[in-house]
């Protein structure tokens, strides 16, 4: 157990969660100039980009160990795993809530980035059983990338872009929620992907 928390890094994972949370609270609102499909030029906040570090260290401290070698494990490794994320993700909301009760940030910023990065754990985690961990921390960076150059609309957002949705509207931060329990049950359920499967 002692060699699993030191080869996922968990220390650092929590650290990096913890401060990324909080420098988006502090700047997240800050606005990104990006090309979009149908307006021209989209507004994408900080919030939405910057959450996803720590979903991509958790799939690449996961997958430093080859799957095949870990597959032999007595041990349910990608049980821990997905227990490695879905805890980080907690933490992000629960962070992300007491935020925006204290009112720290503007307005709804603390809610966006809480929801965010427990919404990019939660595509990590299912993305690594499906793909592999190779294929999962590209797809999990592209994600707000397409999120903010195609979903962006002149009334607001697509209801599947989730992280340009305001922190205070209740539909995207329960889909947040629903997407990382999903992950999580999947994380829990299956192993991930092998080379060759």
């Amino acid at each position: 157990m002692i060699w699993w928390a030191r080869s996922r890094a968990l220390a650092l994972l929590t650290a990096v969660t913890l401060l990324t949370v909080l420098a988006g609270i502090a700047v997240g609102d800050t606005q990104l100039p990006l090309p979009a499909f149908r307006s021209g030029t989209g507004v994408f906040v900080l919030a939405g980009m910057s959450t996803v570090v720590p979903a991509v260290l958790w799939v690449a401290m996961t997958g430093r160990i080859g799957p095949v070698t870990e597959a032999t494990a007595v041990r349910p490794v990608h049980r821990y795993d997905a227990l490695a994320a879905a805890g980080p993700a907690a933490f992000a909301l629960a962070l992300g809530v007491a935020g925006h009760e204290a009112g720290a940030g503007a307005a709804g910023i603390a809610l966006a980035t809480g929801r965010n990065t427990a919404l990019y754990f939660g595509l990590a985690l299912l993305l690594v059983p499906l793909v592999g961990h190779r294929a999962a921390a590209p797809l999990t960076v592209a994600f707000p990338m397409v999120c903010g150059a195609a979903g962006s609309t002149a009334g607001g957002a697509d209801p599947w872009a989730l992280v340009l949705w305001p922190g205070t509207h209740a539909g995207a931060f329960a889909a947040a929620v629903g997407l990382t329990a999903a992950g999580c049950a999947l994380g829990l359920l299956r192993p991930p992907r092998t080379p060759g499967h």
